[in-house]
């Protein structure tokens, strides 16, 4: 398993617009350098899956802390970030 913490994840308004922007922190402690890292986040309301994405981060070094950002076109922010119970994020894949 990789030793990738994430921090800070969040759901927030999109400063444009009414859409939602998944926004958080990876840090690296893995001892290795990383081109490219897929993550897959899953936000809950009660059990059921509201937004399910994965990010593409690149670059990110040993012992590195990076700040990620996805805007979810789809998702109103103000229909269901109220609503929102937990959350899941873990690596897919990293090379």
């Amino acid at each position: 398993m990789l030793n990738l913490e994430y921090h800070d994840v969040r759901l927030e308004r999109s400063q444009s617009s009414n859409t939602a922007v998944i926004k958080g922190e990876v840090t690296n402690k893995t001892g290795r350098n990383y081109t490219s890292i897929a993550v897959r986040v899953i936000f809950f309301m009660k059990n059921i899956a509201v937004v399910n994405i994965v990010l593409s981060l690149n670059g990110l070094s040993s012992n590195a802390t990076k700040v990620f950002e996805k805007n979810v076109e789809d998702l109103e922010f103000d229909a269901v970030a109220k609503d929102i119970t937990n959350y899941e994020i873990y690596t897919e894949s990293a090379y």
